[in-house]
């Protein structure tokens, strides 16, 4: 009989390649669910330097036993996470990596060539013990499998340990399946019943409520209750079948990318956009469950289900507590980005919102405490500042990113601009009828509008109505709800006859992500304001009139360590305003190099590196070429800022050898001028040792030492002979 869940594992076929055993500070720990799991840490640096194909095949395993941890992530930012048994915490761990395996039975030859079929994910189950393979090692994916067999392989995956007698009928201590049923049972994840029925086949519904009870036993899914009125985002085609004790199971996985036993059949319908086949997802849950799918169903859950810290996420704290997110439609692409940065596997943390409660809704919800801090493309309406006046909260808004207000209209409307008076008479007078008089063709003029709670109209606030009020007769004819469909809307509204070309507003970055996926090319154009056209450039720099910002919106009464106003700090940091730049918008610091350049203009940086946790050293030559600067650069606010800084002439001929000091917060930098008209060689002397470098071409250098030590002797030589010397007097 094959056996692909033997209880029995096969370690002799794990390579014994292991990392030192986890020792020194503590590692990174959480508890899972109700503390049944935890989830441990292990740094791994030392595999960083292996391509994906080796990383791969790290895993990590007991220190004592040389046993492989079930439940171990994939190689994640030179770390990897093991959940183990909350009664195993404490067992040292160390991080190997195993041999590749590969199953005779997914092996092809074509043409005198092997190809390895791992689709199931069968050869990363087998590293971490949980899948075996029959006494001849084949996986056989197109068998199906035992309830008996089902369950051992996840007794395995949650490393169970046997309990009490089941109580089953048909199961008997003996049997090789008895402690894999006892432990199933112990966990809860078999059902309490008169039989087990060992060796009947399992069905895709079975197994799908098994792993999910698995999962939830960990602490990595949530089985509903209530699942009545459930919808599900994936749609299953054959959902209105599934029997009540299946459904539970299936709503826990819906949305949670792993996407479980289903078929993929074609519905005999073309789409319409693309004029392809129409394929919908089947559960058939009543199908029996073949190995191989099985299999790669275990293998998303435990890839996908679990969320981890990034390093990044835990130097702030994030992950002990997140902010509860909220904001506008446009700005959601922040908060992707941000849980994206902060987490792996973010979509699974239990803070994840699918999606914005819209500006105004967001204000709300701020307003009421049920969100900590918005990501917000415009300032709040004087709607919105009424009525956190009466609640008694003030609003802080504090700038992360550069955004502004665009107007656009039909990209063959040879209009190019409007002026501001012009735009603020189109929606305050309703002054204009066709476009011939704004300049343009003899065409209908159809300007949109969008709803008051908008943020998009909360910047028609701020730069155009000053008070009043957008023309009835816009408000009630054409009015976009939705900032997609003002896009769509401006573009439907193209006419031949007679001609008609539209006017609608909308956010900059919002447009450019967004109208490539809902309008083919060229359907709408953005319009020049004051004869100035929006761009990265004209915005960041202020010259675009409507230019502005995207802000960061807390409650001003939130303490000074609040998840809330750690998050604007780390909107604030580097790593935030690669966020900002990652999720499409401008960020207003790209880097201490551009912040310095554009603070500085007419110097050039020659060199920049890291001087300490908090810093970049910078060398900058001057537009003349006469003089050298070096510059210890912090961040303020959301930009690199000068702290301090040094000048140095840029020597010659007269002058072979020039120098300077800069000290910073644990760091010191030599530099200036060295002139070498063939190869030479620096030497730097100071108190505890010296550092030399080879002098190709005249021009600037760099030391940069660690700490405060004193330098005395800077020396510059050609063929071991000094040419030239600088004596440091500290």
């Amino acid at each position: 009989m094959k056996k692909l869940l033997a209880l029995c594992l096969c370690l002799a076929l794990l390579c014994p390649a292991a990392l030192a055993v986890q020792t020194g500070e503590a590692p990174w720990t959480r508890s899972e669910g109700d503390g049944s799991y935890v989830t441990i840490r292990l740094e791994a640096p030392e595999w960083a330097g292996l391509d994906w194909s080796e990383q791969r095949l790290l895993c990590v395993r007991y220190a004592d036993t040389k046993q492989p941890v079930a439940l171990t992530s994939d190689y994640l930012g030179n770390c990897l996470f093991a959940t183990v048994p909350a009664r195993d915490a404490d067992r040292p761990l160390e991080v190997f990596q195993g041999e590749e395996h590969r199953f005779p039975d997914c092996i092809t030859v074509w043409e005198g060539n092997e190809y390895y079929n791992e689709f199931y994910g069968g050869g990363d189950l087998y590293l971490r013990g949980v899948v075996q393979g029959d006494e001849a090692g084949n996986l056989n994916a197109e068998d199906t499998l035992t309830r008996a067999e089902a369950f051992a392989l996840l007794v395995r995956l949650l490393s169970l340990e046997p309990g009490d007698d089941p109580g089953y009928a048909d199961v008997a201590p003996g049997d090789w399946y008895y402690d894999a049923v006892s432990a199933a049972q112990a966990a809860g994840i078999a059902a309490a019943d008169e039989t087990f029925n060992p060796n009947r086949t399992v069905t895709r519904g079975e197994f799908t409520v098994m792993l999910a009870r698995a999962m939830e036993a960990v602490g990595w899914l949530t089985i509903p209750e209530d699942t009545e009125n459930y919808t599900f985002n994936t749609a299953l085609a054959d959902a209105d079948s599934l029997p009540d004790w299946a459904v539970g199971a299936y709503a826990a996985f819906d949305g949670r990318n792993v996407v479980g036993l289903v078929s993929l059949e074609d519905t005999g319908e073309t789409d319409p956009s693309d004029g392809g086949p129409v394929y919908a997802y089947l559960a058939r849950w009543d199908t029996p469950a073949q190995r191989g799918e099985v299999i790669q169903f275990i293998n998303q859950a435990r890839k996908t289900l679990p969320w981890y810290p990034t390093q990044q996420a835990i130097d702030w704290g994030f992950d002990q507590e997140m902010p509860v997110i909220d904001g506008s439609t446009s700005t959601y692409p922040y908060t992707v980005a941000v849980y994206g940065a902060l987490f792996a596997n973010s979509g699974s943390h239990p803070q994840y919102p699918q999606s914005h409660s819209k500006s105004f809704d967001s204000y709300d919800r701020l307003i009421r405490g049920e969100a900590d801090i918005l990501f917000a493309s415009t300032k709040p309406s004087q709607d919105t500042l009424d009525k956190a006046k009466a609640a008694g909260v003030e609003l802080e808004l504090i700038p992360i990113a550069y955004d502004a207000m665009v107007f656009f209209t039909n990209g063959d409307n040879p209009v190019e601009g409007l002026t501001m008076e012009q735009i603020r008479s189109v929606y305050v007078d309703n002054a204009y009828t066709n476009w011939n008089q704004l300049g343009g063709p003899d065409a209908r003029f159809i300007p949109y509008c969008r709803n008051r709670d908008s943020g998009s109209q909360a910047q028609m606030e701020e730069f155009f109505l000053q008070g009043a009020e957008i023309h009835p007769a816009i408000q009630e004819e054409t009015t976009s709800t939705a900032m997609a469909s003002v896009l769509t809307d401006v573009a439907d509204a193209r006419s031949d006859d007679p001609l008609t070309y539209a006017l609608g507003y909308s956010i900059y970055y919002y447009y450019l992500q967004s109208t490539p996926i809902l309008l083919a090319a060229d359907e709408l154009k953005l319009l020049a304001v004051d004869g100035v056209y929006p761009t990265d450039q004209t915005i960041a720099d202020g010259s675009y009139p409507l230019a502005g910002y995207n802000y960061a919106v807390i409650r001003s009464d939130q303490p000074e360590d609040s998840p809330a106003r750690r998050m604007v700090s780390f909107m604030l940091s580097r790593q935030g305003q690669q966020c900002v730049a990652s999720a499409g918008f401008g960020p207003l610091s790209n880097d201490p190099r551009a912040d310095f350049e554009a603070a500085n203009p007419g110097w050039t940086v020659a060199d920049i590196f890291p001087a300490d946790d908090f810093g970049y050293m910078a060398v900058a030559q001057n537009q003349a070429g006469d003089t050298l600067r070096a510059v210890y650069l912090q961040r303020r606010t959301a930009q690199w800022g000068a702290l301090t800084q040094a000048d140095c002439t840029v020597g010659g001929a007269e002058e072979p050898l020039t120098a300077a000091l800069l000290g910073g917060t644990d760091s010191t930098l030599v530099f200036g001028w060295a002139e070498a008209s063939t190869s030479a060689q620096l030497r730097l002397s100071y108190e505890g040792g010296a550092q030399t470098q080879i002098v190709y071409v005249s021009g600037p250098y760099s030391f940069l030492l660690s700490g405060s030590p004193r330098v005395e002797k800077l020396e510059l030589l050609q063929d071991g002979t000094v040419i030239a010397a600088v004596d440091f007097d500290r």
